[in-house]
């Protein structure tokens, strides 16, 4: 480790609200006299933390920009007797950008002692190089990137290479010169973009590269983000610090929890001091002082459960109370727990809509697992709503109608009561309330909802959970908790809508959905980008199961021939496939690499199933 870094550096993971500039500033402010008070030398914090990240076309507003600009001055007035490092917007007024309006660089900036720090090309500022156009980022609608700016100073005969304008700023501390690179989150997510700002600050020899970041969280990503940070030391031969945001963002479509996380790895690559996970601060420590240490991340169902919740206490900050329609089945169980967990159970009411589908044993075990977590349970019976909807229709001339239709009718006076009872205890409280989703992924996939009714809700914190994890989320707070909050029962009826005689639970009739095949079916069209030809081929050469990653046996259970086998792919292939009830659900929270919303798009059309497929389907059936 150079000698050189021998003070207090202090990472300030921000809690940035979208939007809100004041507040951010304050909060920036508070936290750069914090920091000055332990001693902190260098402060740095994390990718445009004065604004939020995740703005959609917010970005814009050309007076949004503009008291940006000037809250960005506020903040480099406050580097007195330190250095700061802030990602925020730098405005060129005078430019037309990438959406057609002013140019936006995505910047990280650089202030000392009152003073912007120049590098020898920009004055305190650097801009994002490698702008992300992928998954729930949209940086290239925006921003404008160095490689361009580079280019126009390349034409000009400013520079001819971008290694010249990524320079590292040169910052004095305890009368030492430190030259700091500076880069900005994607950055050094550099393997697949032809830019390496890492090489290029290797070139330059800096003693510290700072790495500013909005990084969202998504299940074991930590494993990625470590490898990534270990490669990016060795092309910068440099220490490296990464500065994350914590909270909650969204998109309208997804809900996107950063978790903070920051780290400092030596110049070989090994970490040696790491803040919390999820928790906002300011956190101090001296680069010379410090020895390796061993990442404490959680993993797997412990991962999953923990950042659910601190997205559910964060999104629901704001409101009085949040409703839940609890049936007796595993979802809304499951829910149910995570939020009391959350907020804390007076501000949880849950509600139990029975028809004459509805078996005492599922109402059972709602009314216990509602003792359980000590909530408010009501039970709103709607056989009544239910019977006058369907005379209804038949006073307008619809004698016949089918059992899905009808099955679909509950479905969405569920939503509807819910959606009631919110608005009541809105106006009875005088706050806000809001009403829980509590769908899967793999009901999501299959589109097994009701429009408007099920599918309904202010927000979703299980829509990127297979229906698997959810079980797994129920043993693990059972486990936490040492006993069976959610009532074992729940855990082993059979999953079931209970809208029909044909789904009744008592007969060990339910849903369906073969959850054990499906969840890793709808796994390999999500997650694996694999067809439905991918899947027939690997059913014709008898590894379908090691191939999806199911149980050994399933498919011969679930699917005796070759034409039930086909039957159900193509079924669940045109499920998936269709995005017409889906847009409508309440924006998801992502927690996998490619969850439904925004993260993945789509278009209102048809599925298709290729000629190969349709080739592969008549060798199947002819064999």
């Amino acid at each position: 480790m150079s000698t050189k870094l021998n003070f207090k550096i202090a990472v300030a993971q921000m809690r940035p609200q979208s939007g809100n500039i004041r507040k951010n500033l304050a909060d920036a402010l508070k936290f750069v006299a914090e920091a000055k008070a332990q001693g902190a030398k260098l402060i740095v914090f994390g990718e445009l933390c004065l604004s939020g990240y995740l703005l959609g076309d917010r970005w814009e507003d050309e007076s949004f920009i503009r008291n940006l600009v000037k809250a960005n001055d506020t903040l480099k007035a406050a580097s007195v007797d330190c250095a700061i490092v802030f990602g925020s917007i730098r405005a060129d007024f005078d430019r037309i950008g990438e959406d057609g309006r002013i140019r936006k660089y995505n910047a990280a900036l650089v202030a000392q002692n009152g003073k912007w720090v120049h590098n020898g090309v920009l004055d305190g500022w650097i801009p994002k190089t490698n702008l992300p156009n992928y998954r729930m980022f949209d940086d290239s609608r925006h921003f404008y990137p160095s490689t361009k700016l580079f280019e126009e100073m390349r034409k000009a005969g400013r520079i001819d290479h971008l290694w010249q304008l990524l320079q590292p700023f040169p910052i004095a501390i305890d009368d030492e010169m430190i030259k700091l690179g500076v880069a900005i989150c994607e950055d050094l997510w550099e393997d697949e973009y032809s830019a390496k700002p890492s090489k290029a600050y290797g070139l330059h020899g800096v003693d510290l590269l700072v790495d500013i970041s909005s990084s969202p969280w998504t299940a074991d990503k930590w494993h990625a983000r470590e490898g990534m940070l270990v490669r990016r030391v060795r092309d910068a031969k440099a220490p490296i610090l990464y500065a994350n945001i914590v909270g909650l963002q969204n998109n309208a479509k997804n809900l996107v929890w950063f978790d903070g996380a920051s780290e400092f790895r030596g110049d070989d690559g090994q970490m040696r001091w790491a803040a919390p996970q999820n928790k906002e601060g300011v956190f101090v420590f001296n680069p010379a002082e410090t020895k390796p240490v061993m990442s404490t991340w959680l993993t797997g169902i412990a991962e999953n459960y923990a950042m659910t919740i601190e997205a559910m206490r964060d999104f629901y900050a704001s409101y009085g109370r949040v409703i839940i329609g609890l049936s007796g089945g595993i979802d809304s169980a499951v829910s149910a727990a995570m939020l009391v967990e959350a907020l804390g159970p007076e501000r949880i009411l849950a509600i139990n809509m029975p028809t004459e589908f509805n078996s005492k044993t599922t109402q059972e075990l709602a009314r216990q697992c509602a003792a359980n977590l000590g909530i408010e349970y009501r039970v709103i019976p709607i056989q009544s709503q239910y019977d006058g909807r369907l005379q209804l229709l038949r006073d307008a001339g619809y004698s016949n109608i089918a059992s899905f239709d009808k099955e679909n009718i509950q479905g969405r006076l569920r939503g509807q009561v819910q959606a009631d009872v919110t608005a009541v205890e809105a106006r009875r409280l005088g706050l806000r309330c809001g009403f829980a989703n509590n769908g899967n992924k793999t009901e999501v996939a299959l589109n097994y909802f009701t429009e408007y009714g099920d599918g309904a809700g202010t927000a979703s914190f299980f829509g990127d959970d297979w229906k698997g994890q959810v079980y797994e989320l129920a043993k693990h707070h059972n486990g936490l908790k040492g006993t069976d909050l959610i009532p074992q029962g729940i855990i082993d009826i059979v999953p079931s809508a209970e809208l029909s005689k044909d789904q009744n639970v008592d007969e060990g009739k339910g849903d369906p959905i073969r959850y054990p095949y499906h969840d890793k079916l709808l796994q390999a069209f999500q997650d694996k980008r694999k067809s439905p030809a991918d899947i027939l081929a690997s059913y014709r050469t008898g590894t379908i199961e090691s191939y999806i990653g199911c149980e050994t046996g399933l498919v011969a259970k679930y699917f005796p021939t070759a034409a039930a086998f086909v039957k159900d792919l193509e079924w669940a292939w045109m499920q998936y496939s269709y995005e017409g009830k889906r847009h409508k659900l309440p924006p998801t929270l992502i927690k996998t690499r490619r969850a439904f919303g925004f993260d993945r798009r789509d278009t209102i059309a048809e599925g298709y199933l290729t000629d190969e497929f349709l080739r592969l389907k008549d060798m199947a059936l002819a064999a």
